[in-house]
């Protein structure tokens, strides 16, 4: 593994961090906004929770794209275990991202990086959009008018 290949993956990984950050800072706004305006109910929870898993699919296939690149464009690395197709890339990007990491398809060469840092990206995505999903839904239960 060569000097250019781990700062091709700092890069990346660094800029994944950036993108991804920004991108679920912009959602959870558009979605705060919405659920302010909309009546709490069980259709707007779903419906918040539905953007919010979506919100996490498009991150990790942003991932998969970045290990796709890495690993068939820049040659940093590749994946072990998978056949290298998309779903390979979406699986492992999926799996990294949720630190669920079965182990089945691993990284290898500067890929690794990029890995690390992704399964700390996820869990601080998915743990912000939880708090989120918490403050919208107990927010919206303390601004409602009591009955009776």
């Amino acid at each position: 593994m060569s000097k250019l290949q781990i700062a091709a993956a700092v890069a990346l990984a660094f800029a994944l961090i950036a993108t991804t950050t920004a991108a679920h800072y912009e959602a959870l706004r558009f979605l705060e906004r919405t659920a302010r305006a909309a009546e709490l109910s069980r259709r707007a929870a779903v419906g918040v929770l539905t953007a919010l898993v979506g919100l996490h699919v498009g991150e990790i296939a942003l991932y998969a794209l970045v290990y796709a690149c890495g690993a068939k464009l820049l040659g940093i690395g590749h994946l072990d275990g998978g056949g290298r197709t998309w779903l390979d890339y979406f699986y492992f990007a999926a799996e990294t991202y949720s630190t669920l990491g079965y182990g089945d398809v691993v990284p290898s060469g500067a890929l690794r990086l990029v890995a690390s840092i992704e399964a700390l990206n996820g869990l601080l995505l998915l743990a912000w959009s939880g708090a989120f999903l918490y403050g919208v839904l107990d927010g919206r239960r303390a601004t409602r008018a009591p009955r009776g």
